[in-house]
């Protein structure tokens, strides 16, 4: 685009053709004219057109040298042509004078032709002032000097007026190219702002910014056009869900710039482990998937060759990650379901490969798992339970049972409030089932709140029946990390009446190692209100005597896989024991969960456990039971 709007160059193009025109014209007229002139005699023309025409063929011939030099040779040519022709044949030759500038405007530009205009307009006055050259002017007296400024003047003017108007015409010609010029580039700019653009568009709609994976939509896409092919092919391939195990824990421990360069260095891994017909993607956060086209003709060799696949991606995941000096260790979860499936598109594939992933996850993580129907209908269990839940929470469904807690004498000193979710057949789901479901979808906060609630209200209804002792009531880690969880405790106290000393809030071992400064400080801010904790299931998670020397605990509650064990068992015998020791000796409470036999309650009487609880005494009953049990005792 450049060159083609340069003028210079133009105007090389321009005399490259000139000469060739001149040259062979040339060469047909000077041969009849050196014959002519050489019967008449004249023989310096002859001399002058034979060496004109061979200075032109040499200009020509050295085409490699600067064009602007061979314009000066071949003006000079003309000008010596001109001059000889006037001293020979006389003033009819101005022509070729005159045709010098307006070369020099068209080939060179304003300023030579000026220069070349005053050079043949000079020239043509003094060899007008010649005695053998004659310009007769008719009308004018026999003056040489006033003949020759006459026809000077007026070889001026024409000469001037040619030359000017091809000037002034190729300036601005000139002008107008270098606006055709700009505003090509401008043009060009544009065009590749917006080709930049679109580009920067199709990556970001198509790609993952972080990684430069694909992203959700290219693979549904790519998923799609599989499926299609499918029938045509007949190949099985697969797709694999795979997410990064404990990446919330880098993330969270070294900031948001080591885990981006995590999930890079991870999708490059997975990236150079696929081939050219396979796809990564990125869906978000620590979740990739991979589609594996083409693995083989039939299910049993596609799935071996997936499971391969999966195999190599786990122990690549697995490898350390150095990172700024550092190293990290991850491993993933992988879900793996084979493709096509008759009636199934991209979603509904996607959707098995995450379920299948959950089911590795489930298992350990840091392992593979292939969906199976099993599968599917055991989400769709989850779910409609999980629906059914929120459900049976808004319409007050749900129930609290209370399962009273013994001593040694027989004497009740304490309840545990357990919630129930009875169903219209009479029947009941059990807690085992639902409150996993409740934890994974957040509902635990909701049914934490309202059990609290209602644990005031049991207790107040107790204290006015003559009952005084607390009741126990279990609080999720998820409610208790809540911000607000202090504050509602407190409004469930006031709105109740309740003594805060009637309520014992049981929590999780992990609970109190995760976050302990936090635990703590809110555990602190609750027991100076009153209220007591206890730590359930002692024994089943992260016990630590640092935990229990640093935190204001009351008691201790005996998981009921270890009363269980005893007496017959000695591992399990011997953890009872160890345990009740070791609360002896840091003045805690402890019950014991789940005594079903005399023998276990025997045995944890004679070893010093506070509280008994389990079916040997009481099964869980709803709140007016318990009061009419405990008015028939004695």
């Amino acid at each position: 685009m450049a060159v083609l709007n340069d003028l210079a160059h133009w105007r090389s193009q321009i005399f490259a053709r000139l000469l060739q025109v001149v040259l062979l014209l040339g060469i047909v007229t000077a041969i009849p004219s050196s014959l002519l002139a050489a019967r008449e005699g004249i023989w310096p023309i002859v001399a002058l057109d034979m060496a004109s025409i061979a200075w032109i063929a040499v200009i020509w011939y050295r085409s490699g040298t600067p064009w602007r030099w061979r314009v000066w040779q071949f003006l000079a040519v003309i000008y010596i042509v001109g001059i000889g022709l006037l001293l020979k044949i006389g003033p009819v030759s101005q022509i070729y004078l005159l045709a010098i500038p307006v070369l020099a405007a068209l080939l060179l530009g304003l300023l030579p032709a000026l220069w070349v205009l005053a050079l043949t307009s000079s020239s043509l006055f003094l060899l007008g002032l010649h005695p053998d050259i004659s310009l007769q002017l008719q009308g004018v007296p026999d003056s040489p000097l006033l003949r020759s400024l006459i026809v000077t003047l007026n070889f001026m003017l024409i000469a001037s007026i040619l030359t000017l108007s091809t000037a002034f015409l190729l300036q601005h010609l000139e002008r107008s190219l270098d606006r055709l010029h700009a505003s090509a580039l401008s043009l060009e700019r544009e065009i590749g702002e917006r080709k930049k653009s679109e580009q920067d568009i199709h990556q970001l709609a198509f790609y993952d910014v972080l990684t430069g994976l694909p992203n959700r939509r290219l693979l549904m896409d790519r998923i799609g056009q599989l499926l299609a092919a499918a029938p045509r092919e007949h190949a099985i391939g697969a797709l694999m869900f795979i997410d990064l195990d404990h990446f919330k824990h880098i993330n969270d421990a070294r900031g948001h710039a080591t885990g981006d360069a995590l999930l890079r260095m991870a999708g490059e891994r997975l990236a150079q482990l696929m081939r050219k017909a396979d796809t990564v993607a990125r869906l978000g956060g620590d979740e990739f998937v991979v589609l594996l086209a083409h693995l083989a003709d039939d299910m049993d060799s596609a799935a071996q060759a997936a499971g391969l696949v999966a195999e190599k991606i786990r122990a690549a995941i697995a490898r350390d990650f150095e990172i700024g000096a550092q190293s990290y260790h991850c491993s993933a979860s992988i879900g793996v379901t084979l493709l096509p499936k008759t009636g199934q598109q991209a979603h509904d594939l996607l959707r098995e490969a995450d379920i299948a992933m959950y089911r590795a996850k489930a298992e350990g993580r840091n392992g593979i798992a292939f969906f199976e129907m099993a599968m599917q209908a055991g989400v769709e269990r989850r779910l409609t339970m999980e629906r059914a839940l929120a459900r049976a929470l808004d319409a007050g469904q749900l129930r609290m049972h209370v399962q009273p807690q013994l001593d040694r004498h027989g004497q009740v000193t304490g309840a545990e409030m357990l919630m129930r979710w009875p169903q219209e057949d009479g029947s009941m789901i059990a807690p085992s089932l639902f409150i996993p479901v409740a934890e994974e979808t957040g509902l635990i906060i909701k049914l934490g709140n309202w059990a609290l609630r209602q644990a005031c209200q049991a207790a107040v209804r107790l204290a006015q029946a003559g009952h005084h002792f607390a009741l126990s009531v279990n609080v999720s880690p998820a409610q208790f990390r809540q911000p607000d969880f202090a504050a509602r405790v407190r409004a469930a106290l006031n709105d109740s009446g309740a003594p805060a000393g009637a309520l014992v809030l049981e929590l999780t071992e992990g609970l109190l190692v995760d976050k302990r400064d936090t635990a703590l400080a809110r555990m602190r801010e609750l027991a100076a209100l009153g209220i007591r904790f206890s730590i359930d299931d002692f024994g089943t998670g992260y016990s630590s005597l640092a935990y229990l020397t640093s935190m204001p605990l009351y008691e201790l509650k005996i998981d009921k896989s270890f009363v269980d064990a005893t007496p017959h068992d000695t591992s399990g015998t011997a953890i009872v024991q160890a345990i009740l020791g070791m609360a002896g000796h840091l003045g805690l409470r402890v019950v014991a969960e789940g005594v079903e036999t005399q023998q276990q309650a025997d045995f944890l009487v004679a070893h010093g456990c506070d509280g008994l609880q389990g079916y040997l005494y009481a099964r869980p009953m709803p709140l007016d039971d318990l009061m009419r049990w405990l008015a028939q005792r004695p």
